[in-house]
């Protein structure tokens, strides 16, 4: 009997020949050699038993994981909630990209590059807003960006004189958890919570707002959406050249990833200061330095941060 394939074996078949090794004539079917028993069947529960998981809680659907909910009959799976994400730049010197510049003004940026970073993570992300080096207008954009699961604000967590973001969030009720790390670049990082809204603090240096957000806005991103492991996805490399480390702090350097038979080579790319995020584009790879004495050799082990592996 002729089966199509996929069909279901025919009551009392245990093995199926290929169409294209049966000769038919005369209305006799004849196969070059017995089939063995189980012969291109393919047997019930092959792909997935019952009471197997299909998809683990936890896990980031991919085509491949909504294919096989699909296939297992799964119409609607539970999913974790998309957070919800403010971005507020603050500097009066910040100007859209586009416009002419005036004496002392400069392109805003971090905005639409925090946006993508977080988008990137599954994350409902608001237009982002600008605020001025004024308390009330600091207090206007983080009242309502505070209405958000996420509060993210980029510039005016140090200490100078137009540094209002972390004493305006505390009139707001935030309740600060930490300042400042022992990190290059990003140390002035703050983090502080209202209720369930969470608020980190990015410093306005470029490099420092990325590497701020993709080490901690990202995992707590998600987290909120149910991730099993929500750390930064560190991979493991050698350095091309040498790294010197800083005693009382870690170090994130720019580097572009060569590939070669030992595996991802690690070259820094020149101009590592902070504010230079032209520089940075030419990186895909952001590599850890931990604090110590001396320096790494070229050929050490180090772990990187793929650019993009949100």
């Amino acid at each position: 009997m002729g089966i199509a394939t996929g069909g279901v074996v025919p009551e009392g078949a245990d093995a199926v020949v290929p169409i294209e090794l049966v000769t038919e004539r005369d209305g006799a079917v004849q196969v070059p050699a017995a089939a063995e028993p189980g012969a291109n069947v393919r047997p019930l529960g092959g792909d997935v038993r019952a009471g197997d998981p299909v998809v683990r809680a936890g896990t980031t659907l991919s085509p491949s994981r909504i294919a096989a909910l699909a296939a297992a009959g799964v119409a609607r799976p539970l999913c974790g909630a998309r957070p919800s994400v403010a971005v507020v730049t603050t500097g009066t010197e910040l100007r859209p990209p586009g416009e002419t510049l005036g004496d002392g003004q400069i392109y805003e940026s971090n905005g639409v590059m925090l946006a993508a970073v977080f988008r990137s993570t599954g994350a409902e992300v608001a237009p982002h807003e600008t605020a001025s080096d004024d308390a009330s207008a600091h207090r206007a954009a983080f009242e309502r960006g505070l209405d958000a699961d996420v509060l993210v604000t980029s510039g005016g967590v140090s200490v100078g004189p137009h540094d209002l973001v972390r004493g305006t969030l505390a009139e707001l009720g935030a309740e600060e958890v930490f300042w400042r790390v022992a990190m290059r670049p990003g140390k002035p990082i703050s983090f502080a919570t209202r209720g369930r809204t969470l608020v980190f603090g990015l410093p306005g240096n470029p490099v420092s707002s990325l590497v701020g957000a993709l080490l901690f806005v990202v995992p707590a991103l998600k987290a909120l959406q149910g991730s099993l492991d929500p750390t930064p996805p560190f991979r493991l490399g050698v350095l091309g050249a040498p790294a010197r480390r800083n005693p009382h702090r870690d170090d994130f350097q720019r580097a572009r990833v060569e590939v070669s038979e030992a595996g991802a080579v690690l070259q820094p790319i020149e101009g590592q200061d902070s504010h230079m995020i032209v520089r940075a584009a030419s990186a895909d790879a952001i590599v850890h330095v931990p604090r110590g004495d001396g320096e790494l050799a070229v050929g050490s082990s180090a772990r990187y941060l793929p650019l993009g592996a949100v």
